[in-house]
C-alpha cells in the first residue's frame, strides 16, 4: 500500500456511535483472520461498521497478571468477494512496547483476510500504563485506537434521569 492510500484510508469520514461491549471470544465465530483466535482468555466485541468502507474490531487477553494482559485494535476496509483488509493493527502489551502499531505501507504484503505480519511497526505515544481488564482503561486505549485511525468517537452517553424526588 502506498502513503496516499493509507492517509486516504485514515482520512476518510469515521465515526464510532456505540461503545463496544466485549464478550468472550469463541474460535469460528469472526472472520479471516480472526477465525483461529478464541479461547477462555480472549474477549473480542462484534465487527463495527464507522464508514461506508470501514469496520473496526477490538479485542483483549486476559492473563493472571497485567504483563500477561493485551489489546488489540483492527481498522479494516471492505475488499471484493466479502473479504477485509487491515489498515491498521493497534498493539498494548503492557509488559513491553506499549502501545504500537502496524500499517501495510511500503509494503508488498497481500493483506487480503491477514494479520499484518512484516509490516512496518510504529510506535505511538501513551505512557499511563493501562490495564485491558479495566472497563475504563479498555475505553481509554479505544479513543487512543480512533484518535490514531481518524474515527471520530461520538459515542452517545445515557441520558442523565430526572431526579424524581425534586432533591
Amino acid at each position: 500500500m502506498r502513503p496516499r492510500e493509507l492517509k486516504a484510508h485514515k482520512g476518510a469520514a469515521k465515526k464510532l456511535t456505540e461503545l463496544p461491549t466485549f464478550q468472550p471470544m469463541k474460535r469460528g465465530k469472526l472472520p479471516k483472520p480472526f477465525n483461529k483466535l478464541g479461547g477462555g482468555r480472549m474477549h473480542a466485541t462484534k465487527q463495527i461498521r464507522v464508514s461506508a468502507h470501514h469496520q473496526v474490531l477490538f479485542w483483549w487477553r486476559d492473563g493472571e497478571t497485567l504483563a500477561d494482559r493485551s489489546f488489540y485494535g483492527y481498522l479494516m476496509c471492505d475488499l471484493a468477494q466479502d473479504a477485509l483488509g487491515i489498515v491498521f493493527e493497534f498493539h498494548w502489551h503492557p509488559s513491553h512496547k506499549g502501545i504500537h502499531c502496524k500499517v501495510p505501507c511500503e509494503t508488498e504484503l497481500n493483506c487480503t483476510n491477514r494479520f499484518l505480519v512484516g509490516a512496518p511497526e510504529l510506535g505511538l505515544s501513551g505512557s499511563r500504563l493501562l490495564d485491558p481488564r479495566n472497563e475504563g482503561d479498555r475505553q481509554q486505549l479505544m479513543i487512543r485506537f480512533c484518535d490514531a485511525c481518524g474515527i471520530t468517537f461520538a459515542v452517545k452517553e445515557d441520558p442523565v434521569q430526572p431526579d424524581l424526588w425534586n432533591f
